[in-house]
C-alpha cells in the first residue's frame, strides 16, 4: 500500500470548539474568531446547548422540588430535610443540584434561617403544580388495583376540623368503609398553602387570600363571639362597651388565623386599639388563658358551646362593633383530578352548606 493510500488521522474538534476559524485566513475588515458570534461560526452549537438543557431539566427529581417547597414553608433547610425524610447533608446536595440544573440561586441563607430568592419564588408555584400532577397520576393508578379503598387527605382550620368535617367523614365512611383519612388541623393560611402545593386533597379555611391554582367554594358562615372568664367579666345581657373591653388584655391566635384577622378588622373599624395584646399559638392555649382570667378573646361560638353551657366561660358582644362574620371555604387544587373519595366528600360537605354571609346580613 502506497503512502497516499494509507488512512490519515484527522483532528476532530471537541464539543464546544467551532470547526471553522482554525488556520483560516482572515479577510481584511472581517471580525476575528474571538469577535465572531458563536452561532455564526458554528450553527449547530445552539442546538447542542438546547439539547443539553433538556437533559438537565429531565434530571429534576420530585424530591428536590418538595425540598424547595418545604424550605419555603419552614424557613429552614434542616427542618425541610426532616420533613422530606432525609439528612441535612443530603438536602444540601439536592438543593445544589437543583440550582445547578436551573442555573439560578434558589435559596439564600442568613443567621435566622433560609428563604427563597426571587428565582426560588418563581420556581416554587411551578414545583407545586408538578408535584400535584404527579400525585394525581399516582392516585389514579393506585385506584385501578385498590380493593380496600383509597386515601383522603384534608387540611382544615380549627373550627371546620372540629365541627364541620367529622360529621361528613362519618357519612363518607358509610359509603367508602375502607377509605384512609388523614386530617390535619392547621391555621387557615397553612390550609391554603397545603392545597396550593398539592400536599392535600381538600382544604377548609376561613377568610384568607387564595393563590391562583386554588379554587374555593363557600360552605358556611361562622360568627365570632367574645369570651371571658365569669370572674373577669359579667356582661350586662351579653354586651359590654368598648371602654370595658379596653380594660382587659386581648388574646389572639397566630397571624395566619382567619379568626384573628376578622376579630382585628372588626375592632379596628369600631376604633378600638387594645392596650395589651398576647399572641398564642392555638385555640386550646387561648381558651385556657381566658379561663384563668388572663384576658378576653374572640372565637367561633361553635367551638365553645360546651364551656358556655357549663359556665366555664361567658360570651359577649361589644357595643358599636358589627357582628364578626367570616365565610368558610372548601378548597381544591385546580390541577388535581379528584378521586371518587374526594368527589364524594365534596358533595357531602356542600350538602350541609349554610346560607352565605350576605344572606345572613340581609336578614339581620
Amino acid at each position: 500500500m502506497s503512502v497516499s493510500d494509507r488512512p490519515r488521522l484527522v483532528h476532530r474538534p471537541l464539543s464546544g470548539e467551532p470547526p471553522a476559524a482554525r488556520q483560516q485566513p482572515r479577510r481584511e475588515g472581517a471580525a476575528s474568531p474571538a469577535e465572531t458570534p458563536r452561532d455564526e461560526v458554528w450553527p449547530g452549537a445552539e442546538g447542542l446547548r438546547d439539547a443539553m438543557r433538556d437533559v438537565q431539566m429531565e434530571n429534576i427529581h420530585p424530591l428536590r422540588l418538595r425540598l424547595l417547597l418545604e424550605i419555603e414553608r419552614t424557613q429552614s433547610i434542616s427542618a425541610a430535610a426532616q420533613a422530606c425524610g432525609i439528612g441535612q447533608p443530603s438536602a444540601s446536595m439536592h438543593l445544589r443540584n437543583l440550582e445547578a440544573t436551573l442555573a439560578q440561586r434558589l435559596v439564600t441563607r442568613n443567621g435566622r434561617g433560609s428563604s427563597l430568592t426571587p428565582a426560588g419564588k418563581v420556581v416554587a408555584p411551578h414545583a407545586a403544580r408538578m408535584l400535584a400532577t404527579l400525585d394525581s397520576m399516582r392516585r389514579a393508578v393506585d385506584a385501578l388495583g385498590a380493593h380496600s379503598g383509597g386515601e383522603l387527605t384534608i387540611a382544615a382550620s380549627h373550627m371546620p376540623s372540629a365541627v364541620l368535617v367529622l360529621p361528613v367523614l362519618r357519612r363518607l365512611t358509610e359509603r367508602y368503609p375502607g377509605v384512609m383519612v388523614k386530617l390535619r388541623t392547621v391555621a387557615s393560611d397553612a390550609a391554603v398553602r397545603e392545597v396550593a402545593r398539592g400536599l392535600v386533597d381538600v382544604g377548609i379555611a376561613g377568610e384568607v387570600p387564595t393563590p391562583e391554582p386554588v379554587t374555593r367554594r363557600e360552605i358556611a358562615v361562622d360568627e365570632l363571639v367574645g369570651i371571658s372568664s365569669p370572674v373577669l367579666l359579667d356582661p350586662d345581657r351579653g354586651r359590654i362597651s368598648l371602654e370595658q373591653l379596653a380594660q382587659h388584655r386581648l388574646l389572639l391566635g397566630p397571624a395566619g388565623s382567619s379568626t384573628r384577622m376578622v376579630a382585628e378588622r372588626g375592632l379596628a373599624r369600631a376604633g378600638h386599639r387594645p392596650a395589651s395584646v398576647w399572641e398564642l399559638d392555638s385555640f386550646e392555649a387561648i381558651t385556657h388563658a381566658v379561663k384563668q382570667g388572663l384576658g378576653v378573646s374572640f372565637v367561633s361560638e361553635r367551638l365553645v358551646a360546651e364551656e358556655l353551657e357549663r359556665r366555664e366561660l361567658v360570651a359577649f358582644q361589644v357595643s358599636d362593633v358589627e357582628p364578626m362574620l367570616r365565610p368558610i371555604h372548601v378548597l381544591r387544587h385546580a390541577a388535581m383530578e379528584p378521586t371518587a373519595e374526594v368527589s364524594a366528600f365534596m358533595a357531602l360537605i356542600e350538602e350541609q352548606a349554610t346560607p352565605s354571609a350576605a344572606a345572613i346580613a340581609a336578614t339581620g
